[in-house]
């Protein structure tokens, strides 16, 4: 008789399924143990790792901790304490619910447990890739103890997708920030190598977001709070005027649980969006809603979330920011109320001087004539001849100029792109150095947590691109030298976005592909960005060094450098 080809996956390969789901990475695990911590009602959490999370990590709360018969099954997946009914799971009061967090670390892991009550003196339980190993009493402080070593030992496959020990460390720092801001009365400690990395103590949450971000962009951030439709909005937004805001510098959370939702996002970047792309804001924004309007079990590691009513959510969050700044005219800060596409008398006066954009067009001086299109009358006045220039550029983002086949239009922030990439690149393969210019009076720049660890794992890169940066004092870093082609003016920007360009790309292990990355992020920004105007000797030079590159058409992220409109296009246009 033959055997049935179908049959039950053992508990073994049950449980490493179930941790691909949960813990993809050191900081899966670190976010589940930090959320059981606050479950068990910690007021202190302190988190550290070796090497990104992947040779340790230790997690120590100062919660409830478990009685031994606890210990015992706290280990097997879908035993919990925060799930009694299915109705449970429409009500959640707390971070962690499934049962499968601690699972899925312990088979993927050596893993001790170490937990004490206030009436018992303590356990410490061993395990192995799910396996207990041993157990003892153990004389223990109040709290749990969870310390991982060898994360993904046997699993090789998974740990080779693993990133650098820097970007796994950022993504380390990245939780904790978000939990700590999120529970701004639980002191929080982060050591990454026995260095701490970050200190959060207990207190408001305002001191907290500073802790987090840093002092300078938080002391400006307003107060929301508002309410409609049963949804309730309350956090920090920076003001319009703010420029140096990050995407790490955003968090959001629903019932205090951080989550992404590219909804909410939208929905705050459409309220900045009128106040132009050198508006860059930072914000903390909280929600709370009746249960049945919203579902947190979308994702295994809970970091989505469903709306019942998507759009509802988008309004309301809308109109709280609207309602913020409208509340806080007096106090002085710039509003314009673009939303309803409304324009004040003194909006409209401005908006009748800008030149007509038909008759602009047709009264540049170098046609040798100027055009009236008002009223429809053709009245041709004659001018004094003008010579074309050999370029010109358009809205001081693109560059213009005429070649044997018709009209060429180069993005110049595209342009300056690809050749300071492989600039950068030829530098840092040939272990050389670009030109350097030391400033006489250094530039101040304030870095956030994340910043600062960033900085830190790419400074001999950034010294051999011609930046020399140390630290002023506090959350302060001094600009001592910057490569001799960027304008003194754009050092502090140029570091600002580096920063926050490789802080968002979790650099690969490959030092090849970590480099490659460094590149990228270093030209992209010293590179001339949309709305600098460029002299035509500057344009003439850029055009000429793009020419010389080895892939002139496209920028290093694959966007095009150029177009060009042929002649045998503008006849069609003109019906030639």
């Amino acid at each position: 008789m033959k055997t049935a080809k179908i049959h039950f996956l053992t508990d073994e390969i049950i449980n490493k399924i179930a941790a691909g789901e949960v813990i993809e990475r050191p900081s899966s695990a670190v976010k589940e143990l930090i959320e059981n911590a606050i479950d068990a009602g910690a007021t202190r959490i302190q988190v550290a790792i070796e090497e990104g999370g992947k040779k340790l990590i230790q997690v120590i709360d100062n919660g409830w901790g478990m009685e031994e018969k606890d210990l015992d099954i706290c280990y097997l997946r879908h035993t919990t304490s925060k799930l009694k009914t299915s109705e449970d799971l429409f009500h959640l009061k707390t971070n962690g619910f499934r049962g499968e967090a601690i699972a899925s670390i312990a088979a993927v892991s050596k893993l001790t447990i170490t937990s004490a009550t206030e009436n018992n003196k303590g356990m410490r339980l061993l395990l192995k890739g799910g396996e207990v190993i041993s157990k003892e009493e153990y004389k223990s402080n109040k709290g749990t103890t969870f310390l991982i070593e060898d994360l993904f030992y046997n699993t090789p496959v998974r740990k080779t997708f693993l990133n650098s020990t820097g970007a796994e460390s950022n993504r380390i720092l990245e939780v904790v920030l978000k939990a700590a801001v999120a529970n701004p009365q639980i002191r929080f400690d982060y050591k990454s190598n026995e260095k701490t990395v970050f200190t959060g103590v207990g207190g408001e949450l305002k001191n907290r977001i500073a802790e987090a971000i840093g002092t300078k962009i938080t002391k400006n951030m307003l107060w929301v709070d508002y309410m409609e439709a049963g949804i309730k909005v309350y956090g920090y937004v920076s003001p319009t005027e703010e420029t140096l805001g990050k995407r790490t510098q955003q968090f959001l959370y629903i019932r205090n649980r951080p989550i992404e939702s590219k909804l909410i996002q939208k929905a705050v970047a459409k309220f900045y969006e009128p106040y132009g792309i050198n508006c860059k804001p930072a914000w903390v924004l909280f929600l709370d809603m009746p249960d049945e309007e919203f579902d947190i079990n979308v994702h295994p590691a809970k970091r989505e979330v469903r709306f019942a009513n998507g759009n509802l959510v988008y309004t309301v969050v809308f109109h709280a920011l609207r309602n913020t700044f409208k509340k806080d005219l007096e106090q002085g800060f710039t509003f314009i109320d673009l939303s309803e596409e409304k324009i004040s008398p003194k909006q409209t006066k401005v908006k009748n001087l800008m030149p007509d954009f038909r008759q602009d067009i047709f009264s540049q001086p170098e046609l040798g004539k100027v055009i009236s299109l008002e009223n429809n009358q053709q009245e041709i006045e004659e001018t004094k001849q003008w010579s074309t220039p050999a370029f010109f550029q358009i809205a001081n983002t693109y560059i213009a100029c005429e070649d044997i086949n018709g009209l060429l239009i180069i993005d110049q922030h595209a342009a300056h792109f690809r050749i300071l990439y492989e600039q950068a690149i030829e530098t840092l393969n040939k272990g050389a150095s670009l030109d350097s210019q030391e400033l006489l009076f250094p530039e101040l720049i304030d870095l956030n947590k994340m910043e600062k660890e960033v900085l830190n794992g790419v400074m001999g890169t950034l010294n051999n691109l011609g930046f020399f940066i140390e630290p002023f004092g506090g959350e302060t870093y001094q600009i001592r030298g910057i490569p001799s082609a960027l304008p003194i003016s754009k050092a502090v920007r140029a570091v600002q976005e580096f920063l926050n360009s490789i802080s968002t790309t979790h650099m690969e292990g490959d030092l090849g592909k970590i480099e490659d990355t460094i590149a990228k992020a270093w030209s992209h920004a010293n590179a001339h960005q949309k709305g600098d105007k460029l002299s035509p000797e500057e344009m003439s030079f850029l055009v000429s060094k793009l020419m010389a590159t080895k892939e002139p058409l496209q920028s290093p992220y694959g966007h095009p450098t150029l177009m060009r409109i042929t002649l045998e296009e503008l006849a069609k246009k003109f019906k030639h």
